[in-house]
């Protein structure tokens, strides 16, 4: 049972008791899964490829449905499509046909609803279409530096190419996420007005909770709040040591819902496409996030089942 005492709420004139408490409704957080990459890996598969986990999207489907259920029986919320990896430009790259590249999308969203159906679950789960930013494309690029040797026009068109790809897909949530710097964040906001369709919209940071490129995360804030149809602003894809810090940052620059999902601490090595150092994050840290109220929390890199899992038991039995 969760209280809260008078004073909290602006009833202090009220005739009752000095130590009486009022009844407070349960917290509302809600959980997204976790990493799409980590249980891949632990299973054995070859991830060292541009499509990273997309290519389990194509060749292995049924690994990917595998995952999302996962996640479901871990009591996730909200589920994110395979798709962060794939984009219009890499694909034809490949000499996909536009209209394969098309099906390949569609694709990830039925194997999430079949991961739900199949579940059998009561929940009302969402599904969450990722988008990666052009670091995800670019060879030279990296989420973890967030510096690109492209001109505004490449970047903007690489999000219109998957605009125009996904805009007849059914998804109910499009999330650009792990967006790494200011100048990325400004290109798309030449596009959030095309969406028909509810947008979240993740940056990434590092320790100082600036973009890896060293811009603001507060500007960027700034600039998303203005768009009706961008509902949650997170960031992901970094320390789990920084949460509370995130939280400040996003609460004191936006209205908007606040999402985050740390990923495990561990460095990622862009060259050798390799895991470095020590995983920071423990379960006990969650209940410090959630004494934040953020609306939703989960996780990114390195991140898998059992963690989301934890999550799920803290969320539920948290009092506050």
């Amino acid at each position: 049972m969760i209280y809260i005492r008078r004073q909290e709420i602006g009833l202090t004139g009220l005739s009752i008791g000095k130590n009486k408490f009022f009844k407070k409704m349960k917290n509302n957080i809600k959980l997204l899964d976790g990493s799409m990459s980590y249980p891949l890996e632990l299973d054995g598969y070859n991830l060292n490829n541009r499509l990273w986990t997309g290519d389990a999207l194509i060749n292995n489907p049924e690994l990917i449905k595998k995952i999302h259920k996962g996640y479901i029986n871990s009591g996730a919320d909200y589920i994110l499509t395979s798709t962060y990896q794939i984009s219009y430009d890499i694909l034809k790259e490949k000499e996909i046909s536009s209209d394969k590249i098309k099906k390949i999308f569609q694709k990830s969203l039925d194997l999430a609803k079949d991961a739900i159906k199949e579940s059998k679950t009561n929940k009302d789960i969402k599904i969450v279409a990722s988008l990666g930013p052009f670091a995800s494309y670019k060879k030279s690029a990296s989420e973890y530096v967030g510096i690109y040797d492209s001109t505004d026009d490449e970047i903007l068109n690489f999000h219109i190419n998957n605009l125009n790809v996904i805009k007849d897909i059914n998804y109910e949530i499009i999330l650009y996420e792990t967006i790494p710097c200011l100048r990325e964040i400004k290109i798309l906001s030449m596009i959030f007005e095309k969406i028909n369709k509810e947008i979240w919209v993740s940056m990434t940071c590092d320790d100082d909770i600036n973009f890896r490129d060293g811009s603001s995360i507060s500007e960027a804030c700034n600039i998303l709040s203005k768009y009706d149809n961008i509902t949650t602003i997170g960031l992901n894809c970094f320390s789990p040591l920084y949460v509370k810090e995130a939280y400040e940052i996003l609460k004191n620059n936006t209205e908007k819902k606040i999402i985050l999902y740390p990923n495990s601490g561990e460095i990622y090595n862009p060259k050798e496409k390799i895991w470095n150092g020590n995983k920071l994050y423990e379960d006990k840290m969650i209940k410090n996030w959630l004494s934040l109220s953020p609306d939703i929390i989960g996780g990114c890199c390195r991140v898998g089942y059992d963690e989301i899992k934890k999550m799920r038991e803290e969320i539920d039995n948290y009092e506050f």
